[in-house]
């Protein structure tokens, strides 16, 4: 049994069609990420997933439960932090999540140890004023604490690492890590390519209310016809197929060589931004395009 499982999920919002026949599925223990540009239907599809929405058409399943017709079952197997979620303002991080924990039936005393815990796995060990008083990246780390406290069996973390810096987040990702190998299983949405590329055992690319591909990262990397890309400013003259994004473009290339080839050539050493490998970023736009071009 898997841990989550969607099949054909629509979602129409008036005449805006959220999400078109949505299929996917995370297996038990693994940290799936459902990455896509905002707006992709990344939200909408974890809204339904934890009953605080109805698709209009598909099916959606928990642990083997049904969102629609078993969603008292669902709701006693997870923890969901919405998008932008904000706590307690006036209780400390540790009051917070011992109060989340408290809710949830634990005693006082497990639920401030428990908490203790998982503050101290975030950085947030030493964190006693009022939240209203923290930085927008403890304040995250504090809600994101108190869903890994809870050791639900499904986890939902609707962009938990959003306007975090670079260290904060790798902090995240070990709790998650450390969440996983506790037995939980974890659905995360982010708009960071760079992020799914790390953290997820396994992504879901989804564009324009459709899950794309779901497969490793590194399977999906491997889709990319090239090795090495460039991404420059433009300015210069730049192959036919050079992938436009506005001020800048990304050129693709099969060998190092032909790389460094390209690097030379430039007119003006400025108008690169950064060479190196293909990642998911990569594999998106291919997707997107069809599987190349």
């Amino acid at each position: 049994m898997n841990a989550l499982e969607a099949e054909g999920l629509v979602k129409r919002f008036g005449n805006v069609e959220a999400l078109r026949g949505v299929s996917l599925e995370a297996r038990k223990g693994e940290l799936l990420v459902l990455a896509g540009p905002n707006g992709a239907g990344k939200t909408t599809t974890v809204r339904i997933f934890t009953t605080n929405l109805r698709p209009d058409a598909g099916e959606a399943r928990v642990l083997g439960y049904d969102v629609v017709r078993e969603y008292r079952e669902v709701r006693r197997r997870i923890a969901y932090i919405p998008q932008g979620f904000e706590p307690f303002w006036e209780h400390t991080p540790e009051e917070y999540v011992t109060a989340v924990l408290m809710m949830r039936g634990w005693s006082f005393w497990e639920a401030r140890a428990q908490a203790k815990r998982w503050l101290d796995a975030l950085g947030l060990s030493d964190a006693r004023r009022p939240i209203r008083v923290l930085s927008g990246g403890q304040v995250r780390r504090a809600v994101v604490a108190a869903v890994l406290a809870t050791e639900a069996e499904v986890l939902f973390l609707d962009e938990p690492t959003e306007g975090l810096d670079v260290e904060v987040r790798r902090e995240v990702w070990r709790a998650l890590r450390e969440r996983l190998r506790d037995g939980s299983s974890i659905l995360m949405t982010t708009h960071d390519m760079g992020e799914a590329e790390v953290v997820a055992d396994r992504v879901a690319l989804i564009n324009s209310g459709v899950v794309l591909c779901q497969e490793s990262p590194r399977a999906l990397v491997e889709k990319v016809p090239y090795r090495y890309r460039a991404v420059v400013k433009k300015g210069s003259p730049l192959p036919a197929d050079a992938v436009d994004l506005g001020d800048r473009a990304i050129v693709y290339f099969r060998s190092r060589s032909e790389l460094g080839e390209f690097v030379s050539s430039l007119s003006d050493p400025g108008l690169l931004v950064s060479a190196g490998s293909v990642g998911l970023e990569d594999a998106y736009l291919f997707l997107l395009r069809g599987g190349g071009r």
